[in-house]
């Protein structure tokens, strides 16, 4: 039924965008017994050719009769007359067929769209280069073709298209150079999207360009190593977006002068040096979003909120900014996502930020910040991802009871006991508390992060449709540091390493099933491995080494066929080291040293007869269980029966006379079947 009704409302859109010329019909020109003109028929049946239609949007157009063919419309005056007529396309105004899952090319055809104004093909599937032919529609003022495949250079034809105002190629596979000529004649561009390809901007320093631009994508396309100095004639940038460019050097001066209308300012990942206020400041009072992380920026951020007052986004991650946080942030009600990370800053935590109830996401990791973690952080209601990692703050974690998906407290000295509010965060997928002084037990309400279940469902991260990245951290896993940005919505984990917490590893963690890292390494974990450990079945790295663990490896941890990293040393682990499956691919003796009492491959120490007793005992008890259960409750069956022919005497004598006639039966077959064999024996000796 639903698919029933996408495909109805596909073609109700088709129809409603293939604007046609006006034409007045009478009642009398109802369209009755018309059919289409051959040769309109098949620049249909090839434009149908071109494009490859899995949802069978197109599925009618077969057959004589394309009149009746859905999306396509005729006219009884003209002797069915296509409208649209694709043949020679002169009242096809706009063509928009975004969100298909179109596979296939984009046909030389579209360059007789004479009057096409607008040209849609957003988010399918389509594969090939952009046709030169593009260049010859002349009235074209809308060119989408974001998220598709697209590949090969852009055709310098492009430049032609004088009444082009929004041009959006983002997301393809588009690769070679952009220059002066394909912008040549674009004297109505306002929109200009290039972001996530693989092209390189080369215009001279001296460039003028004929447009003057509101929105600008450019992201992840080669526009550095200087800072593009054409900008400096853009006076209407709304938004502007040049992160991951090659940009380098100095930030220019005049900057601020061309952003006074601008309210969206990416310039992340690029090589910028200078001060952060020759950029920002009270030139750019409309500022509602900005990221500028990943450069080489200074600059004290005390008072920076102070000329910012519409902010809703702040990222100055890793660059070298210093100072302690003003009151002046606390006033910044609409401010919903900070990241400060990677920075300079210093004093206590900016109680300031408290203030902000919207907050979503905080990033404060590797600075200098110290002292206690203030309670007031809990009266974040909407707090979803708290990374205060790598700073020297003390004291006791604070008794967090949110919906937390990422929490980060790693490398600061924290200590006491890890609160048992934290298992009221249900939606927690991402837990690190490592390197810290913490003491206690590992809280067995840990397996309450149903996050974490296997029939869990996955809420995306917050995210602004601008950017559509990610909060961006470093996670230590498999043993080596990887910095996480979209895939963070994919990591589950628990490090708990490099502390000081005792007691068992909870039977209830291997309830955890989506973990991906679990880490209890560098503690004083004593009792044995889970024996379902192996429950854990998507676990890529598992590390339990230097703790007091004891007894056998479970065999249940050959069944984790995705394990990367296995580390058991330095434990008291005893018996033979399970084989099989992802194991064999494990054979680095350095996963179990330290385990004096183990034994079997890899290591060279030859498990004996009796450990290999001991080691089976695990699989024995199970099956001499089962033999004992087996004949146990035969004994019990046997006994019943008894005892009911014991009581009823009518069972009693009905069931003996049944005994008796088939033993009677069996005796006579006996014998008959003895006197054939004789029978058949003396024939044999006669012949």
């Amino acid at each position: 039924m639903a698919s029933y009704f996408y495909t109805n409302f596909i073609f109700v859109l088709l129809h409603a965008l293939f604007v046609i010329q006006a034409l007045k019909f009478s009642h009398s020109d109802a369209l009755t017994n018309v059919s289409c003109i051959g040769a309109e028929r098949e620049v249909l049946l090839k434009f149908k050719h071109n494009l490859t239609d899995p949802l069978r949007c197109l599925s009618s157009w077969i057959g004589e009769h394309c009149c009746e063919w859905d999306g396509v419309k005729c006219n009884n005056k003209t002797g069915g007359k296509v409208l649209p007529a694709l043949s020679e396309l002169e009242h096809l105004i706009n063509l928009c067929l975004g969100w298909n899952n179109f596979i296939g090319h984009l046909p030389n055809q579209f360059g007789d769209f004479k009057h096409l104004e607008a040209l849609s093909l957003e988010s399918n599937l389509i594969s090939s280069p952009i046709p030169t032919t593009v260049g010859q529609l002349s009235s074209l003022r809308y060119l989408i073709l974001y998220g598709n495949n697209l590949s090969g250079n852009i055709p310098e034809s492009i430049g032609q298209l004088s009444n082009l105002t929004d041009l959006d190629f983002r997301n393809n596979r588009l690769d070679g150079v952009v220059s002066e000529l394909h912008l040549a004649n674009l004297t109505s561009l306002t929109f200009f999207a290039l972001s996530l390809n693989k092209l390189v901007i080369n215009v001279s320093a001296s460039w003028v360009p004929p447009f003057q631009l509101e929105y600008i994508y450019l992201s992840n396309c080669k526009v550095g190593p200087e800072f593009p100095n054409w900008l400096r004639t853009q006076r209407n940038i709304v938004s502007l977006h040049m992160s991951n460019g090659g940009i380098a050097g100095e930030i220019p001066h005049w900057l601020p002068d061309v952003l006074n209308n601008t309210g969206e300012l990416d310039l992340s990942s690029n090589m910028l040096r200078g001060n952060l206020f020759q950029i920002v400041g009270k030139k750019t009072p409309r500022l509602l979003q900005l990221s500028l992380s990943g450069n080489n920026l200074s600059g004290d951020i005390s008072n920076f909120t102070c000329m910012l007052d519409r902010l809703d986004y702040l990222d100055l991650s890793k660059n070298q900014l210093f100072g302690r946080l003003s009151p002046c942030w606390g006033l910044q009600s609409l401010l919903h996502w900070i990241s400060l990370g990677d920075n300079k800053l210093n004093g206590p935590f900016p109680v300031y930020l408290c203030e902000l109830k919207k907050l979503r996401v905080l990033g404060l990791h590797k600075n200098g910040l110290n002292g206690v973690v203030p309670y007031c952080l809990t009266g974040l209601y909407f707090l979803e991802i708290l990374d205060l990692s790598d700073n020297l703050f003390t004291g006791r974690i604070p008794p967090f009871i949110k919906d937390f998906k990422v929490l980060n407290l790693e490398r600061n000295y924290f200590t006491g006991d890890i609160p048992l509010q934290l298992c009221y965060n249900s939606n927690l997928q991402y837990l690190s508390l490592a390197h810290n002084n913490l003491s206690g037990g590992i809280p067995p309400c840990f397996r309450e992060f149903s996050q974490m279940w296997a029939n869990s469902s996955f809420d995306s991260y917050p995210m602004d449709d601008w950017r559509r990245l990610f909060f961006a951290m470093v996670v230590n896993i498999k043993g080596i540091s990887l910095e996480f940005t979209t895939s963070l919505q994919y990591l589950f984990s628990i490090d708990l390493s490099s502390n000081a917490l005792e007691g068992q590893i909870p039977e209830g963690l291997t309830r955890l099933v989506q973990l991906q890292n679990l880490n209890l390494s560098r503690n004083k974990l004593i009792g044995k491995i889970p024996l379902d450990i192996g429950n854990l079945r998507y676990l890529e790295s598992l590390d339990l080494s230097n703790n007091k663990l004891l007894g056998e490896i479970p065999h249940s941890i050959s069944n984790l066929y995705f394990l990367s990293r296995l580390d058991l040393s330095f434990n008291n682990l005893s018996g033979p080291i399970p084989s099989g499956n992802q194991l064999s691919t494990l054979d680095d003796q350095s996963v179990y040293r330290g385990n004096h009492a183990l034994c079997g491959a890899p290591l060279l120490k030859v498990c004996s007869r009796d450990e290999h007793n001991e080691g089976d005992s695990e699989g024995d008890s199970v099956v001499n269980w089962f033999y004992l259960g087996l004949g146990s409750g035969f004994a019990v069956a046997l006994m019943g029966f008894c005892g009911i022919l014991h009581v009823n005497r009518s069972w009693r004598i009905y069931y003996f006379q049944m005994v008796d006639r088939t033993i009677e039966k069996l005796s006579i077959g006996r014998m008959i079947t003895m006197l054939w064999f004789k029978r058949a024996f003396q024939l044999q000796l006669r012949k």
